[in-house]
């Protein structure tokens, strides 16, 4: 970034722009990957207590 030269503000704040996108992206992508973890261990103890239950 030191080698960059920024003529004007128009395309620093475009990359800060792209920049926040990316972020909010990876952000999203993140919390989807937790959430289906979480679904999967949740549905795991499910199942594992329902045969837990059925077997006596």
């Amino acid at each position: 970034m030191v080698d960059q030269n920024w003529g004007d503000d128009t395309d620093y704040h475009r990359t800060v722009g792209r920049a926040w996108v990316m972020v909010a992206v990876a952000s999203c992508s993140s919390l989807v990957a937790v959430g289906f973890v979480v679904l999967a261990v949740f549905d795991v103890g499910a199942f594992v207590a329902l045969v837990n239950a059925l077997s006596g």
